[in-house]
């Protein structure tokens, strides 16, 4: 019969099965199949975006101008600063300005032959050449676009003493926050497991809109909701709102308390 071979034992050999050994040791990757569990809550603001204003205005020829007519715009440089445009004939002696108090004086030159676009135009670059990052200016034809780059209420043109048409295509509003924040009921709760970019899982909340991830190893986790993203324009993109979670000992609960989110 013959006999077994002996295993040698070489300085290699034991190096390996120590590292073997090793690893077996050291602690799992973050995920399932632990005894640990992550609790927090979420509570939520209803989000409305505003609107920006919009505004046109369509302008005659200069054989519809007097000499000393006069419209009115405000806030074009986001200061408290209101405007009046008026218009100056340059055959004309007397003053054209007619010195409203509490507005600030454009003067835009014509003749009575200029013709609607004529007029457009030379209204434009004068409200071009304002120092305003607040608006923009767009003119097709004898009509002059005023876009206002922030949500909110702007006060509306006036025609004084012109027959320019004025139209306002889109009433500006402010963002409007619910005052009532409330509990998030069914909100979708999402879990990273350690750097993962993508979710591994996720739980609804119960009606206190509080949620729970069980049977979790130690390791690092990231939980969060999705929200709307309040700070960015335009609205109508979301956002992740959440924290990073270290699970350091087995059968133990990490609460992350609340987080807040926009809906």
């Amino acid at each position: 019969m013959k006999r077994l071979s002996k295993i040698k034992f070489t300085p290699l050999f034991l190096s390996l099965s120590l590292l073997m050994i090793s690893n077996a040791c050291v602690k799992k990757n973050p995920g399932p199949g632990g005894t640990s569990a992550i609790t927090g809550k979420i509570i939520g603001q209803e989000f409305k975006p505003g609107q920006q204003e919009i505004q046109q205005i369509t302008f005659t020829g200069g054989d519809q101008l007097e000499h000393g007519d006069y419209f009115l715009l405000n806030k074009l440089t986001g200061l408290n600063n209101n405007y009046y445009i008026y218009f100056k004939n340059p055959n004309w002696v007397s003053p054209a300005d007619p010195g409203l108090q509490g507005r600030i004086g454009i003067e835009v030159l014509f003749n009575y032959s200029d013709s609607n676009t004529d007029i457009a135009q030379a209204v434009k670059n004068k409200l071009s050449a304002l120092s305003s990052s607040v608006v923009t200016y767009g003119l097709y034809q004898d009509i002059l676009t005023i876009t206002w780059g922030q949500v909110g209420n702007v006060a509306d043109p006036d025609n004084g003493t012109t027959n320019f048409g004025l139209d306002v295509v889109n009433q500006g509003e402010a963002n409007y926050f619910s005052p009532l924040v409330q509990n998030m009921v069914e909100q979708r709760v999402y879990l990273c497991y350690g750097d993962d970019k993508f979710p591994s899982e996720d739980v609804r909340t119960n009606q206190h809109g509080e949620f729970q991830f069980k049977n979790l190893q130690t390791g690092s986790y990231r939980v969060y909701v999705i929200s709307e993203d309040v700070d960015f324009t335009p609205y109508g993109n979301y956002e992740e709102v959440g924290k990073v979670v270290q699970i350091t000992e087995k059968e133990s609960i990490q609460d992350i308390g609340t987080l807040q989110m926009y809906y």
